[in-house]
């Protein structure tokens, strides 16, 4: 039997780990709160006129390593005039913290170095470092910012999906340079580039890519190019996306059909209904949902469709006949 008082001890051991972590945890997110106000403190000082040239070398880097506002990037132009060989020696290192703080003020500070280190961090730095790139050339709105993103979304050794959430309000200036990139030799470049395209679907040079993309070999490239389609509205497509609606590869056609239903496709009715009896699930909940946006014409072919052989299209249209009845929303259709 384990002593009582052994019990008790290590209880009071546990006890107080429990209350030194808490409180580390407590201290150093006050510690925090406390050097995003002094920061945000300092970057307005600078904003309203204040001489940087009369801060403290450590005050400046505080103020520069702080959320990017103008303030932030006076006190980094100051840090780059004074300390401009220093900076591009730390932006070199190994270690993260220094590195990234001194590639961070280099770019905001408008360093004429600050690219060429930036591209070399990204080239032989580690998986933080090179998140690290990314996020600085986010900020940026320079051509060089734009043509690290797209060189790193190319690349892949940072996660495509986050540079592309970095590009994406780019999109419409670096249009042409994403077209190009709907014919690299890498789908997954393809891909990104289409879901890239979907925020200028307005444009005819990003309608003809997605119509391109429409016969790629890759099925996520296909289903890439049926969302530029819906997302374009343009009623010339319905040809494409009445293909691709037959294509072999299930969530192909789960987005073709709602592409139909974003460009108000009434003559793809009956296309759509046909998925009605798809064995793939989300094809039919797409489905679904289509036939309700397309009005009339989606209510005229999910009736056709009671009197299927079968059982899993009959239920679906019974479902969308009754939403049509009740005027309830497309959400409803998926559950």
């Amino acid at each position: 039997m384990i002593p009582l008082w052994l019990i008790l001890s290590v209880t009071l051991v546990l006890l107080v780990l429990w209350l030194a972590v808490a409180a580390w945890v407590i201290g150093a997110r006050l510690a925090h709160d406390r050097l995003v106000r002094v920061r945000r403190r300092d970057a307005g000082l600078l904003d309203l006129g204040i001489d940087a040239g009369r801060w403290s070398r450590r005050r400046l880097r505080r103020t520069a390593g702080g959320e990017p506002s103008s303030g932030a990037a006076k006190a980094a132009h100051e840090l780059v005039r004074r300390n401009g060989p220093r900076l591009r020696r730390l932006a070199q290192r190994r270690n993260h913290h220094d590195r990234a703080h001194a590639l961070r003020v280099l770019a905001r500070g408008g360093s004429r170095f600050a690219f060429d280190l930036l591209r070399n961090a990204y080239a032989n730095g580690s998986p933080d470092v090179r998140a690290a790139v990314v996020a600085i050339a986010a900020e940026q709105e320079r051509p060089e910012a734009d043509d690290l993103l797209l060189d790193i979304l190319v690349t892949g050794a940072h996660p495509r999906s986050r540079t592309a959430t970095e590009l994406a309000p780019r999109a419409r200036r670096l249009l042409s340079e994403l077209v190009t990139l709907t014919g690299d030799h890498d789908p997954e470049v393809r891909y990104w580039a289409l879901m890239l395209l979907r925020h200028v679907a307005d444009d005819d040079r990003a309608k003809a890519a997605a119509v391109a993309g429409s016969v790629d070999p890759s099925g996520m490239v296909r289903a890439a190019a049926a969302r530029v389609l819906g997302a374009s509205h343009a009623q010339d497509v319905q040809h494409v996306v009445r293909a691709l609606i037959a294509d072999d590869v299930f969530f192909v056609r789960s987005h073709a059909a709602r592409a139909a239903g974003e460009i108000g496709a009434g003559s793809l009715a009956g296309d759509i209904a046909a998925l009605l009896a798809d064995a793939n699930w989300w094809v039919r909940a797409a489905a679904k949902e289509t036939l309700f946006l397309l009005g009339d014409s989606g209510l005229r072919a999910a009736t056709e469709m009671l009197e299927n052989e079968d059982g899993f299209a009959r239920d679906s249209a019974r479902e969308v006949v009754s939403a049509f009845r009740r005027e309830s929303r497309p959400l409803e259709l998926a559950g």
